[in-house]
């Protein structure tokens, strides 16, 4: 990753217990001290920036008195960690038989002090904060002294965060998962930088520059009034960005005649902005700067292929646009395991045909995301008209050594210009073996930590009934309730549309609700973080945190059902081809749901559940309804045409939102659709000779007419 366009690793750290080290803080990046700490009043001590070990009175020692530096990936993040509370933690080796209270000292005189509270089990500690700035902590237990800790801080900390004036989708730019912490700007686009700090000697004016790397002529200046140990931040406008050039540096300074601080932040600069058509899909090459990290199974040993050299040439990207802003992607770096996009730079995926019936010899799990080459997965665009799109994904899951058994899954996607489509699997298996279809799991790009970016309350259950639920994570257990809901998955703290999924035929919850993992004793994600998928390579499925967060995207797994499945759509046993060849005994199942990107109300989103699950009655004069009148794989009631004016009356039960006719033996000619009499403007229908979507609900009993002209089109 020795590249001029590897991103700043913020907090890079072996991930181990701090127990027992210092770390040294420049800025926002703490920077390991290995070894005996400085000794207090010493001329190494008093010019460190670590935290010095705590000078304990008695031998050995009941109590043990240090800072806490914070884990790298708790909060808080970026420019909130300047000027943050002094944070101390206690160790007691008995139970505390008397009060025992820390208090804070600058220059000989207390600023506060706090009662301690232990924990009730071994061991026994208790942790506390200070707001003011000291230099030293006491910690005591009536007038006896039993601990002291020197505090001797970095004499200035500082960090600066850059952003677009305007979000874009990053897909929208033609990329997918920038690094977290990297400027993307497109055509067009401005951009502003924050900085804050907090000096702990120095009182004054500092002066604060910006410019880009390759055009250091034009420099963006503002000014910082730094008082000591009060924290002040600035916002610039950035000079416009360099044109002719994909990538640059910004370069930021504090200085006061001499420079006192800098921090050099990636540019992802984009001359031509993806080119999508308003609704359809699109085969393209998305843009991912960074080399695919390599892990050597055999070894162990890390290395890096370069992303473009990843894949054939042949094989492309599917990016499917939709009205409504919402991107679904099919991604090479994720084995083609589609995902929504969202606008902060993650992803919503809903899962995949997983394997949970381990076969014999299988290399950790078997599924499509150890695909990472794509020996077996493919994608294809059946159709991108005005009214549908349709994306197929074929697989075969596979091992982390890609053996195979013979298991095949395809899968379909329809999209309508509304945003809403379905997800349709189709599984061929050996009947012996039981799958895994849902799991609910957020992608976040490299150098992003799970807890900086993900919101607390993950997922919600909208039930029919009216009933809801809340998941919030980190995941309290309790017992959930049953029934058919929708489940709206949240991609980003920022909010912003979140992915919604429903099957009428679940009604079960998720068995399996992801724990969160823990580091050094400390809650460090709120569900489980995966850095094997997608697009690194050679990793196993693991069970902890590691340094490939800054160099790879991430996957958060939320929920999962697990062996639980709606019922089937579609099942049989039959002797048929597997996808080796051999002719034998398989399980043909077929399941479908509901899914979307939207920021619709709760009642809205209970609408689309209900509409779905219960097709209105029709009554059909110039045509006559299919053998399969409702097709819930597409959300499609279907008709075959016998006259040139075709005339359905709506009989809802529940509201029907935006509903979909096939309308099979139609004329090829141009069409005129009315509503309760009154005409639709082109904008309230879609329609690609076959395939008729209206933007509609439809509450009471109500007339539609279709026309079709005598003219072709």
């Amino acid at each position: 990753m020795d590249r001029p366009f590897s991103p700043q690793r913020r907090g890079s750290i072996p991930i181990t217990s701090p127990e027992g080290r210092g770390f040294r803080f420049t800025g926002s990046t703490p920077t390991e001290h290995v070894g005996p700490s400085p000794q207090a009043g010493s001329e190494e001590g008093a010019g460190a920036q670590g935290l010095l070990a705590a000078n304990v009175i008695d031998a050995p020692p009941p109590y043990r008195l240090r800072l806490d530096p914070g884990h790298p990936w708790r909060p808080p993040f970026g420019l909130e960690r300047i000027g943050r509370p002094i944070a101390a933690v206690v160790e007691a080796s008995e139970k505390p038989a008397t009060v025992c209270t820390l208090a804070a000292f600058r220059a000989g005189k207390e600023v506060n002090h706090r009662t301690l509270t232990f924990t009730s089990e071994p061991p026994y500690v208790a942790r506390t904060t200070f707001n003011e700035y000291a230099d030293e902590l006491v910690l005591s237990a009536g007038p006896k002294e039993l601990a002291r800790q020197a505090i001797h801080p970095a004499k200035l900390e500082a960090d600066a965060s850059a952003r677009p004036d305007r979000p874009i989708n990053p897909v929208d730019l033609g990329t997918i998962f920038v690094p977290s912490g990297t400027l993307l700007l497109g055509p067009g686009q401005s951009a502003t930088v924050d900085v804050a700090a907090i000096s702990r000697t120095e009182t004054g004016k500092a002066g604060v520059r910006a410019w880009f790397e390759s055009a250091p002529g034009r420099v963006a200046t503002a000014s910082l009034d730094l008082r000591e140990n009060i924290r002040a931040q600035v916002r610039l406008a950035l000079p416009e960005a360099p044109q002719g050039k994909d990538r640059d540096r910004l370069h930021v300074t504090l200085d006061d005649g001499r420079e006192l601080w800098r921090k050099t932040i990636p540019v992802m600069l984009v001359a031509a902005p993806a080119s999508w058509p308003k609704f359809g899909a699109t085969s393209t090459h998305l843009r991912y700067d960074l080399p695919i990290s390599v892990r050597d199974s055999a070894t162990g040993t890390f290395s890096t292929l370069p992303y473009e050299k990843g894949w054939t040439p042949d094989l492309k990207d599917i990016v499917v646009s939709l009205p409504t802003g919402a991107r679904f992607v099919f991604w090479r770096g994720s084995s083609y395991i589609p995902f929504w996009a969202g606008e902060h730079n993650t992803g919503a995926c809903f899962e995949w045909a997983e394997m949970l019936s381990r076969p014999e010899g299988a290399v950790d799990c078997v599924e499509p995301l150890m695909d990472k080459t794509l020996r077996y997965g493919r994608i294809a665009i059946v159709e991108s008209t005005p009214a549908r799109v349709h994306v197929r994904w074929s697989y075969q899951s596979t091992d982390l050594k890609y053996q195979v058994w013979g298991d095949s899954a395809v899968e379909d996607y329809y999209f309508y210009p509304d945003g809403f489509g379905t997800r349709v699997v189709n599984l061929k298996c050996d009947p012996k073996n039981d799958y895994e279809l849902n799991e609910f799991i957020v992608l976040t790009p490299p150098d992003a930590y799970p807890f900086e970016v993900l919101p607390e309350n993950l997922v919600d259950a909208l039930f029919l009934d009216g009933r809801k639920r809340e998941f919030r994570f980190p995941y309290t257990p309790a017992k959930e309730a049953d029934g058919p809901a929708i489940y709206r998955l949240r991609l980003h703290k920022e909010n912003g549309p979140a992915a919604v999924e429903f099957s009428p035929n679940l009604r079960k919850p998720p068995p399996v609700i992801f724990g969160s993992f823990r580091d050094g004793g400390e809650v460090v994600t709120p569900c489980y973080w995966g850095s094997h998928w997608p697009l690194a390579r050679g990793n196993a499925t693991g069970s902890t945190i590691d340094d490939r967060v800054h160099v790879t995207p991430c996957h958060n797994s939320v929920m999962s059902w697990a062996a639980e499945k709606p019922a089937p759509l579609r099942s049989g046993e039959l002797i048929t081809v597997d996808a080796l060849g051999r002719a034998r005994p398989m399980s043909v199942r077929q399941w479908a749901w509901l899914i979307g990107m939207s920021d619709a109300s709760d009642e809205r989103l209970v609408a689309w559940a209900k509409s779905y699950a219960a097709p209105p009655s029709l009554d059909v004069r110039g045509a006559r309804l299919d053998f399969d009148a409702y097709a819930p794989e597409r959300r499609a009631l279907r008709l075959v045409v016998e006259s040139r004016d075709v005339v359905i009356t709506f009989k809802p039960g529940p509201p029907c939102v935006n509903p979909v006719f096939e309308l099979a033996g139609a004329p090829k000619a141009s069409i005129r659709v009315a509503l309760a009499g009154r005409p639709l403007e082109n904008d309230r229908y879609a329609w690609d000779g076959q395939t008729l979507w209206l933007d509609a609900t439809i509450e009471l009993p109500t007339e539609l007419s279709v026309t079709f002209s005598k003219e072709s089109p």
